[in-house]
């Protein structure tokens, strides 16, 4: 990262999480880089990152951005909210009237907010057992599915990834068709960005990572929170054991 500043960088945003693999950022070691260049300002993007345990790594002192959105933990969608280092100044995404602290002009969605702030409260709460439990259900399906030979697994099971994502792929099967698959099972996961799973293109973290295209267009992710429970994971390993060998003749 350091090798890409420039003189005119006024700006470094990073992604806590990857929202397709799950890869939690190298966001300590960013600050360190940063603490020699105060002019630059420092965004992070938390919105996978809230409630996964990692806030001492997202709320550094050399950060002076952090972005949420509500609908990641259960609030409405469409309202979010923003961390801001004292100090700090960036331009309104609206002017008029001035509220918001000139950041953000026009009528507060008050039933939003306090929806969202609620939705805060209940995720913070016993946070640490939440997290334990999301993780032990990703091992779970983890290590089942990671030892059929025809899945490849992005995610792992270490400190470098988040509790709740896990992406694979079935070589040989479409994403979609995994997806639609596990529709029919009430089962919902989706093929791994789900802002441009419409646009049926392969995954960028993928393709960023040199994974070929007739992999990446076979991802397909499992998202996790803290209301999902080990049997709902057993239930998963035995659909996907009923689906494995219905995909197996599609590779043949």
């Amino acid at each position: 990262m350091k090798a890409a500043i420039r003189p005119t960088t006024i700006l470094v945003s990073v992604m806590a999480v990857n929202n397709e693999i799950g890869t939690i950022q190298p966001l300590a070691e960013v600050a360190d880089v940063l603490k020699d260049y105060p002019k630059i300002h420092f965004h992070i993007d938390a919105v996978q990152g809230i409630g996964k345990g990692i806030q001492k790594l997202v709320m550094n002192d050399r950060v002076d951005f952090v972005t949420f959105s509500g609908h990641k933990f259960h609030g409405p969608r469409g309202i979010g909210f923003i961390y801001a280092r004292r100090g700090r100044k960036i331009a309104p995404l609206l002017t008029g009237g001035g509220q918001e602290r000139n950041l953000r002009s026009g009528t507060e969605n008050l039933p939003a907010i306090a929806a969202m702030a609620k939705a805060l409260r209940l995720l913070l709460n016993d946070e640490p057992k939440k997290v334990a439990r999301q993780a032990e259900i990703k091992k779970r399906i983890f290590d089942h599915v990671s030892q059929f030979p025809l899945v490849t697994t992005f995610s792992e099971i270490n400190n470098g990834f988040a509790p709740h994502i896990l992406c694979f792929a079935i070589s040989g099967v479409r994403g979609e068709t995994i997806v639609h698959a596990f529709e029919e099972h009430d089962i919902y996961i989706s093929t791994t960005s789900a802002c441009s799973s419409k646009k049926h293109l392969a995954s960028s973290t993928l393709t960023a990572m040199a994974v070929p295209e007739s992999l990446a267009t076979s991802a397909v992710r499992i998202s996790l929170d803290e209301h999902n429970t080990l049997a709902e994971a057993d239930e998963f390993i035995k659909v996907f054991d009923q689906l494995y060998d219905q995909f197996k003749k599609l590779s043949d």
